[in-house]
């Protein structure tokens, strides 16, 4: 069960970096890029799935295999916010992206930094989360 939560552990640390840096850093850059460039740079920015998916998946499988072997409140609360994660990206930043790529507006690009804070406090929540199991392991 160790090697499964420090699995989990960097897995969503990784990714707890990656949001934030995404939601200060390249979100907000979408800014500087001309309308008649946006569609060419939103299609080179879907690769970014390639990193994202497969480490999303390992966060909630590991997730789940940890709730399931120790049903804890903690654990609980921490594949809930992952769920929280995973439908906001469905329903919130995919469409937006999508929506970006044929029709790049700054209506749009307010909406996918606001709705992305719903990932990025999540996943923050889950680090807290994660430490406390961790010190509390120690």
């Amino acid at each position: 069960m160790k090697i499964i939560f420090i699995t989990h552990l960097f897995a969503s640390l990784f990714m707890t970096g990656l949001c934030w840096f995404v939601q200060i850093v390249h979100y907000p850059l979408f800014h500087q890029i001309k309308s008649i460039d946006f569609a060419k740079y939103e299609k080179k920015n879907f690769v970014t799935g390639f990193i994202t998916i497969p480490i999303m998946v390992i966060e909630f499988l590991t997730g789940l295999y940890l709730l399931y072997n120790s049903a804890t409140l903690v654990y609980l609360v921490n594949l809930a916010l992952l769920g929280l994660i995973g439908l906001s990206t469905v329903f919130y930043q995919v469409p937006i992206h999508i929506k970006l790529t044929y029709n790049p507006s700054i209506k749009l690009i307010h909406k996918l930094i606001l709705t992305n804070w719903i990932r990025t406090i999540s996943w923050s929540v889950r680090m807290l989360l994660l430490a406390f199991v961790l010190f509390n392991a120690l």
